[in-house]
């Protein structure tokens, strides 16, 4: 091992391996000696600690392993016999994810689910679509007569999971419920949430109060964010709910969380404490879940909402759904077909309606022209190029004009889910966007693609582009 350290590093015991002086008589170096006491200790004593290493991560990690295994296996469950209880291994998932407002002490009459989800996993793939159903979505219940969708939760989990399984035609096979009080731990567990707000905030009804700029939010003002819904709609909600999910799901899979047994410990406590499932969601599926589920990325996951509108029917304020493209919708899921551009929020933006200026933010030249090249390959309107405000940028980062967050979001896919920024004042554009290529674009690190094009089979007419958060919000 002594052999071949490089000269100038430091063996355990602090010594250091010095380079041995050349033998001016010989060209032929001497055959290595033995090693005297003094080596034999050191390696000894290197072994040792290697060992001692060793032993303590296998105990940490076969701990950890066993700890998680026990406290998964006492987490909160219910009967749901209208679940299939299926572990995924013979085809695709579908999970009923609900986040609930029960306290303690709350009658059965006061509850309500607060949001509701459709979460369909095809680990083979490593892909999954995640549908909202909006709490006030107008559905028939088994006696004929129309009413919302969260109604259902007070009759438990079996009567919610019938109630989408026959409004999707999907068989769902588990049944998952996150109250309020787990919601916030598991974000200050993470050491909270950060994101951009374009505007400061304050909703006295949620209690979302933040400041212009890049946030960090802890518990409760994440609640607060994902929970308000007068700043807009409830389809706004919605669309701030799924940007959260993904920034969580980046943070929960980064190095940082999965290589800390505490913070691992602590996901696994508030997890087990504040989660309910059905039966058949037992620790070993848990633990064979987890593990699946690591090959996923924001990226990987469809967000979409059910096809639908808000209306008043009899003085009572509903969601009803468009049929023909809610059918078509979740018809594609079933199948495992290309999903139509049904259920997405925002506007119908275009590459076509987007204007960009790139500009150079590298010392490397000339790569403007082939980000131009690209960028109008793509379908985008370049509307000119030039250098950035500087030459250190390690990172490409796609700037927005005020009103254009969503335009620079569809950009930002281009070169690989880059940052979304407003822009600063330093810099200038008579654009929708601004494109500051970084030292990833220089060195090849980020490829520019086209964006996908919409699908071309609408069997139910035209998308409808659904209302979007008007709180423009970006990560950081």
């Amino acid at each position: 091992m002594s052999g071949n350290a490089p000269t100038g590093t430091e063996v355990p015991g602090g010594e250091e391996l010095l380079a041995p002086a050349p033998d001016i008589a010989h060209d032929v170096p001497e055959a290595p000696s033995a090693p005297g006491p003094q080596q034999r200790r050191r390696l000894r004593r290197a072994l040792k600690y290697a060992g001692i290493l060793m032993l303590v991560v296998v105990l940490s990690v076969g701990g950890l392993v066993g700890y998680a295994r026990f406290r998964l296996g006492r987490h909160h469950v219910v009967a749901c016999a209208a679940c299939r209880s299926t572990d995924g291994a013979t085809g695709p998932m579908n999970v009923l994810v609900l986040g609930s407002d029960r306290r303690p002490g709350d009658s059965a009459q006061s509850q309500r689910a607060d949001t509701i989800a459709l979460l369909h996993v095809d680990f083979k793939s490593s892909k999954a679509i995640l549908v909202n159903l909006p709490r006030d979505l107008r559905v028939k219940a088994p006696d004929g007569q129309f009413v919302k969708i969260n109604s259902f939760y007070n009759q438990g989990p079996a009567a919610m999971v019938q109630a989408v399984n026959s409004f999707t035609g999907l068989p769902i096979d588990h049944y998952v419920e996150v109250n309020f009080t787990g919601f916030r731990n598991i974000v200050d567990t993470l050491g909270g949430v950060r994101m951009r707000f374009s505007q400061a905030v304050n909703d006295p009804d949620s209690g979302l109060n933040v400041p212009a700029g890049c946030v960090t939010l802890r518990g409760d003002q994440a609640l607060a964010f994902v929970r308000t819904r007068h700043v807009d709609s409830d389809y706004g909600r919605i669309a701030r709910q799924q940007f959260f999910v993904q920034l969580v799901m980046k943070q929960v899979l980064s190095a940082g969380t999965l290589l800390n047994p505490l913070k691992v410990v602590s996901l696994v406590n508030v997890g087990a404490g504040n989660v309910t499932t059905d039966v058949g969601l037992g620790a070993g599926t848990i633990e064979k879940l987890a593990l699946q589920l690591r090959n996923f990325t924001p990226q990987t996951v469809d967000f979409r909402v059910v096809p639908s509108q808000p209306q008043y029917l009899g003085g009572v304020a509903y969601v009803i759904p468009f049929a023909g493209q809610s059918a078509a919708l979740f018809d594609a899921i079933k199948s495992g077909t290309t999903l139509p551009d049904y259920g997405k929020q925002g506007s119908a933006i275009t590459p076509s309606s987007v204007t960009a200026t790139i500009l150079n933010g590298t010392t490397t030249p000339s790569i403007t022209s082939q980000a131009q090249t690209e960028l109008q390959a793509a379908g985008y309107v370049v509307a000119g190029t030039g250098s950035a405000d500087a030459t250190n940028y390690a990172a490409t980062v796609v700037y927005y004009t005020p009103g254009n967050v969503d335009k620079a979001s569809l950009v930002a896919q281009v070169y690989g889910e880059a940052q979304v920024q407003p822009l600063p004042p330093q810099i200038h554009a008579g654009s929708d966007v601004v494109v500051v290529l970084g030292q990833d674009y220089a060195q090849g690190k980020v490829t520019a693609v086209p964006t996908s094009a919409p699908s071309p089979l609408l069997p139910a007419g035209p998308a409808t582009p659904l209302p979007t958060s008007a709180l423009e919000v970006a990560a950081c």
